[in-house]
C-alpha cells in the first residue's frame, strides 16, 4: 500500500530559496524519502512554483538565471499531482467551511483528506485557521528533524 504526504508548494520554496525553517522542510522530505512516503500535490502546485519565482525575479529578490536554477531543482523533486474534479469540489467545500479567501489552499486540504495523510504547509495562516479541527495539518515550523529530537 502506497504511503502518501502532500506538502504544499512553499514548503518545496522554502527549501531552494532558503527561507526561515529551509533546514527542517529539507530534513522532513529527507525523512520522507528514507521512509517510503510519496510526496502528492494538487494540479496547481507546479502552477505555484512558477509564480512565487516569477515573482522574486520581479521584485529583484531573484536574478533570471537565479529563478531558472530554483525552477530546475523545485522540479527534481518527486511529487505526484493529482487532478479530480472531485477533489476541486471538495476544496471549494472546505475553503467554505473554514472561511478561508481563495480556494488554492484548500486543493491540498481536500488532497490529504482523500488520501488520508498528514498535510505539511509552510503557510502559517492556513495551519493556524485549521489545524485546530484537522491534527493531520502540520507546520513546518513545529517539525523537529530526529537528530534534535534529544537534544
Amino acid at each position: 500500500m502506497t504511503s502518501w504526504v502532500v506538502a504544499d508548494s512553499g514548503l518545496y520554496l522554502t527549501i531552494v530559496l532558503q527561507e526561515p525553517h529551509a533546514v527542517k522542510a529539507a530534513a522532513l522530505v529527507e525523512m520522507w524519502k528514507q521512509l517510503d512516503q510519496y510526496a502528492a500535490a494538487p494540479y496547481l502546485f507546479r502552477y505555484e512554483l512558477v509564480s512565487v519565482i516569477r515573482k522574486h525575479i520581479a521584485r529583484g529578490t531573484l536574478t533570471l538565471k537565479d529563478g531558472h536554477t530554483a525552477l530546475q531543482g523545485l522540479f527534481r523533486y518527486p511529487v505526484e499531482i493529482f487532478t479530480d474534479e472531485a477533489l476541486l469540489q471538495r476544496a471549494f467545500e472546505l475553503a467554505n467551511f473554514y472561511n478561508r479567501p481563495n480556494a488554492y489552499d484548500a486543493t491540498y486540504l481536500a488532497l490529504a483528506e482523500h488520501l488520508g495523510c498528514e498535510f505539511w504547509t509552510a503557510d502559517l495562516k492556513l495551519f493556524n485557521a485549521v489545524s485546530s479541527q484537522l491534527e493531520w495539518v502540520k507546520w513546518i515550523g513545529d517539525y523537529v528533524p530526529p537528530q534534535e529530537q534529544n537534544s
